[in-house]
């Protein structure tokens, strides 16, 4: 039995009424169980099995083995409207404690269509689960967003639009969060079979407060604070997109982007297990990208992929601390992780082969179309943390069916 002279502490994210989730789930599966006629359902079936020397970029995780399913299922409920649902397994061989899933739900729907201009809307909810071992991971949350394309010509867009994720752990409630994006793209085409893509966005990231309520008040009332725990993130982004004919049968696209964070006192909760954990989102680090992209189409049903990466990240409240690689643990010094004094921070480089067969247009009622991907890869991360320095090689292949 509680004791009645206490303080409790809860999150926000305890006093957030969820109604919101339920609803659109309740709404997404009533506009899914409409009766409708043939071809207002298409679905996506996706299958894969693969391998790598380490999986979840971790020393922690070697030498593992994966098999994922994804299945979406989407319906047309009119020319301005779809609703549909996400489900996706991934079981890690053989550390079964690594595995997890997900789940989304979610409506989208086209307000405008005039001339040269287009607004587009949606709300989703999501659900994201993991073995016990790592329940601490779970998280749910609800979301909207607002999209509007203008074309100012046939070969000039612009795309501006606004995104609201409220975002929910369940067991770390001080790391539930907000997050707002707005943002801004420019697409130019030309007559040379190039393209230009041009975006620029700016993100902004509040960790809901912490409430104290003090039990020790006489009377029906009770007295609550609010206490504000870690500071509030700010992320601009600037991403420069190239793309290029090179013939019939070939094509280019190099990617070049630069995140950084503004307030120097961007902050996260520290929490290290060892693992890329969901903790560890993209306000946590800052720094360029590039990436280059080669397709080959080999005859009418193959595509021969090549892709090259290079990431660097200099995380910021993100800390270093010592790991016993014998023990499997972090070392312990006064009670605490030894913290070894600095930030973590890393260069990545990939390199990733992928063959693509479409084995055909089938007249089935169940499916129409199969696609088979074959893909390896070799990724190098050099990090001044140790469990996430590391070389590894990657193969896998995955079995899409639709409709």
């Amino acid at each position: 039995m509680k004791d009645s002279n206490q303080t409790m502490f809860i999150s926000k994210s305890e006093r957030i009424n969820f109604r919101a989730i339920i609803a659109i789930v309740i709404i997404c599966l009533s506009l899914l169980s409409f009766p409708v006629t043939a071809g207002e359902f298409t679905y996506t079936f996706d299958n894969s099995f693969g391998a790598a020397d380490y999986l979840l970029g971790s020393k922690l995780v070697p030498n593992a083995s994966y098999s994922s399913t994804a299945f979406s299922l989407s319906s047309i409920l009119s020319d301005n409207s779809r609703a549909y649902i996400d489900i996706s397994h991934s079981q890690i061989y053989p550390y079964a404690e690594y595995s997890n899933s997900d789940a989304e739900l979610g409506l989208q729907l086209r307000y405008l269509d005039i001339k040269d201009n287009q607004i587009f809307a949606g709300l989703f909810a999501y659900f994201n689960r993991f073995h016990d071992s790592y329940s601490y991971y779970n998280s749910s949350g609800f979301g909207m967003y607002l999209k509007w394309k203008y074309y100012l010509k046939a070969s000039q867009l612009f795309i501006g639009g606004y995104d609201l994720n409220f975002n929910r752990f369940e067991e770390v409630t001080e790391a539930s969060n907000t997050d707002h994006e707005i943002y801004l793209t420019y697409n130019q085409s030309f007559n040379t079979k190039t393209s230009v893509n041009l975006r620029t966005s700016l993100a902004y990231q509040n960790f809901w407060p912490q409430i104290v309520i003090d039990d020790q008040l006489p009377g029906r009332f009770t007295r609550s604070i609010e206490v504000d725990s870690i500071p509030d993130n700010y992320l601009f982004e600037t991403e420069l997109r190239l793309s290029q004919a090179l013939g019939p049968k070939l094509g280019a696209t190099l990617w070049l982007d630069y995140q950084t964070l503004i307030n120097e006192d961007a902050s996260a909760l520290a929490l290290q297990d060892g693992l890329n954990n969901p903790f560890i989102d993209r306000f946590r680090s800052e720094g360029p990208s590039v990436s280059l992209r080669l397709l080959y189409r080999m005859g009418a049903r193959q595509k021969l992929k090549l892709i090259y990466v290079f990431d660097e990240k200099k995380y910021k409240d993100v800390p270093v601390y010592e790991f016993d690689f014998e023990g499997l643990s972090y070392v312990i010094e006064n009670d605490a992780y030894k913290d070894l004094g600095f930030d973590r921070s890393d260069k990545k480089q990939k390199i990733q082969v992928s063959w693509n067969l479409d084995l055909g247009q089938n007249k089935s009622d169940w499916f129409s179309d199969i696609d088979v991907l074959v893909n390896t890869g070799w990724t190098q991360n050099v990090s001044n943390d140790p469990l996430y320095d590391y070389k590894s090689m990657n193969y896998g292949i995955t079995l899409n069916i639709n409709n």
